[in-house]
């Protein structure tokens, strides 16, 4: 029989998780999900074998969470939701535990103690950087880093970054993403239009409006220029409001948010992908975006910044050009040479989907993952 492993995640993974929903579906375990309110309560959806929990269990769950709010994490609400937990991993055999970003790692950490059950911590981006995160949680994480068998960053700039904060380096195992091979594949793009793509969340740490600001710049020297935008998010209108006023907005879609087999038909038909990402002013960073790997895998070039996990996928002039945060002046200069330079763009391409073939696939991504998990349950067996 297949193990038994608990996954927990903030909350129910978003259109933009797409590495959480590759966790849920696609690791060799019986999967136990629970899932959490904004502040911290966590609620099992279905069990191992995909059967939904009763309605006493689900309003369990919702109450302790309630109570939690109202009493703060060290109140009656936390050592309610701890004992919950620690019956259901004894209830249920569940022989290892995946937390999906530090914070929760930390919430959970005493029920996997008192369960006598080993916990691995996946991080992907805000949970290692945003000030007010690290700050809250710095000692919280000095001890969870303590007790947690395998510490997951996702780049070389994150695996330094949680050093920094006190996690062992012979804890931590490097596992960054890789698209999904259902959705993405490789198509030669070099008789497609000048036309440039950008996939994310309008957010500071993906500075859209200085993507914008380069794409003016294009467009003021390729008329014809277009540049797609999908997903949606707290900087849309303002975005669509600078581009008014750039006098670029006939020129963009802004598509807004869109399934993953609409992004992939997306990429066969545009020349570049675009991501300006910075570090924002609140500390917010990148992990290794997915959708720059997904970009990749479909034979596009790649137009971003140097920074965080993007340093370790995109190749300078090799698969893509980079620029430093902030140098969107830079960016344009980028887009400009493929704007004009198709096969330059498709060469670029080719080679960036054979860098993902070799080093950034979901079945190296989940195989890596997999290992740590059976590697944990092993050990925990001979204690």
């Amino acid at each position: 029989m297949k193990p038994n492993i608990a996954i927990v995640t903030p909350l129910q993974p978003t259109y933009s998780e797409t590495f959480l929903r590759a966790h849920l579906e696609r690791l060799p375990f019986q999967v136990h999900h629970f899932y959490g309110l904004p502040k911290m309560g966590y609620h099992p959806i279905y069990d191992g074998a995909g059967k939904a929990l009763s309605s006493d269990q689900k309003w369990f769950n919702y109450l302790e969470t309630g109570l939690d709010t109202l009493l703060g994490e060290n109140g009656w609400g936390y050592a309610l939701r701890r004992r919950a937990m620690v019956d259901y991993f004894k209830r249920h055999q569940i022989e290892a535990v995946l937390a999906e970003y530090g914070p929760t790692g930390t919430y959970i950490m005493e029920a996997c103690k008192q369960a006598k059950v080993p916990m691995l911590v996946h991080y992907h981006g805000r949970d290692a950087y945003h000030y007010r995160t690290v700050e809250r949680f710095g000692d919280k994480y000095r001890r969870m880093f303590d007790f947690a068998s395998t510490i997951l960053p996702v780049s070389t700039d994150m695996f330094q970054q949680l050093q920094n904060l006190g996690a062992a380096p012979e804890k931590m195992l490097l596992n960054p993403y890789g698209p999904n091979p259902s959705f993405f594949s490789f198509q030669d793009i070099g008789a497609n239009p000048p036309t440039f793509l950008t996939v994310g969340r309008f957010t500071a740490k993906k500075a859209p409006h200085l993507t914008i600001r380069a794409f003016a710049k294009v467009v003021a020297v390729v008329p014809e220029a277009k540049m797609v935008m999908l997903g949606d998010g707290e900087l849309w209108e303002e975005s669509k409001n600078l581009a008014k006023t750039l006098g670029v907005y006939e020129h963009i879609n802004f598509a807004g948010p869109c399934k993953p087999e609409q992004i992939a038909a997306t990429h066969h038909q545009v020349r570049a992908f675009v991501q300006h990402s910075v570090r924002a002013v609140d500390g917010d960073s990148e992990g290794t975006p997915v959708a720059i790997l997904e970009a990749m895998k479909s034979g596009l070039p790649v137009v971003s910044t140097r920074h965080a996990g993007i340093k370790d996928t995109v190749l300078e002039e090799e698969t893509g050009f980079l620029v430093d945060e902030g140098d969107w002046e830079g960016m344009a200069e980028a887009m400009l040479k493929l704007a004009k330079d198709p096969t330059l763009a498709a060469e670029m391409g080719n080679r960036g989907n054979s860098r993902v073939e070799a080093h950034y696939t979901m079945d190296q991504h989940i195989e890596r993952l997999a290992n740590a998990i059976q590697s944990a349950i092993k050990q925990n067996r001979l204690v």
